[in-house]
């Protein structure tokens, strides 16, 4: 099974594609699972003398700084490849492969993703949930460097924004594997 996942990924994404999506998958998992647990910034900016939140802290900071540069890369080398319609139809009115996925599912069945379809728009609301989520924390870190009054407004920006990269993490993944699942089960039934 593991083969056949690492074959599907390599047969859906090009090598850039799918090497960004597993290192934004394994930050964003780091910083949700692991080091969201230690962070400790009293309401005060002050970071706790406790060694593991004191580097736990910094690690988020640190590993959340590269995520928005993995983030804009990744964003920026999508929109190149389809543009913005492709992940945004909706905001042209053009929604006619998202109904007809929705009639898909309606049906019992799961669309290919398609253009304009359901999963590239899910892929361009994910793209934007993580861009939010990954500006608020670089903006809660500046205003905390400058001490400013906003900084703890900022942050709980920053924890709200984090529940829209939880919910897709979920739900993109559980999709993804669903999918993966099918197609796995589907070659199985080709090859008897």
């Amino acid at each position: 099974m593991l083969i056949f996942i690492k074959k599907y990924f390599a047969d859906k994404f090009t090598p850039l594609i799918r090497y960004l999506h597993y290192l934004i998958l394994l930050f964003v998992v780091y910083q949700i699972v692991i080091s969201s647990n230690l962070l400790e910034i009293s309401d005060d900016g002050v970071i706790s003398h406790n060694i593991i939140e004191y580097y736990g802290t910094w690690s988020h900071i640190i590993v959340g700084l590269l995520l928005l540069l993995l983030a804009i890369i990744f964003t920026v080398v999508q929109l190149s490849r389809h543009g913005f319609k492709y992940f945004y139809p909706y905001l042209y009115g053009e929604i006619s492969q998202l109904k007809s996925d929705i009639n898909q599912i309606k049906s019992l069945e799961i669309p290919e993703p398609e253009p304009k379809g359901l999963a590239a728009i899910i892929q361009g609301l994910g793209m934007g949930a993580l861009l939010l989520v990954t500006l608020s924390g670089a903006t809660w870190f500046l205003l905390w460097l400058y001490d400013s009054s906003l900084v703890n407004d900022i942050k709980d920006l920053h924890e709200l924004l984090t529940g829209l990269i939880e919910a897709y993490v979920i739900g993109h993944g559980g999709i993804g594997l669903l999918h993966i699942f099918i197609a796995y089960r589907g070659q199985k039934t080709a090859n008897k």
